[in-house]
């Protein structure tokens, strides 16, 4: 749980900075519309910013089916313990060693 908070932080942090980086070539881009090292550098940034939120996508979905198994490996290891004990009281009823 804390570390999701952290993630999510650093998540906002990077949006923050992405927005404010972005809207400084955007600024720039309307000022010099020929100037190919801004056009060049907005390019740059989509690029960016279409890797960083494909990669934020991917470390959401590898925390949920990593999740959705550490929930399986639980209930798989509580139905085991309850066929133990059910197990131990028929050995108990039916004197089994």
């Amino acid at each position: 749980m804390k570390n999701d908070k952290i993630q999510n932080l650093k998540e906002i942090e990077y949006y923050t900075n992405y927005n404010f980086v972005g809207a400084i070539l955007l600024k720039l881009k309307k000022k010099y519309p020929d100037n190919e090292k801004i056009k060049e550098c907005v390019h740059a940034m989509t690029e960016v910013g279409f890797f960083a939120n494909e990669m934020i996508a991917n470390q959401r979905h590898l925390d949920s089916i990593i999740s959705e198994y550490r929930g399986d490996k639980l209930r798989a290891i509580e139905r085991a313990r309850r066929a133990e004990e059910e197990l131990q009281k028929y050995k108990e009823k039916f004197a089994i060693k």
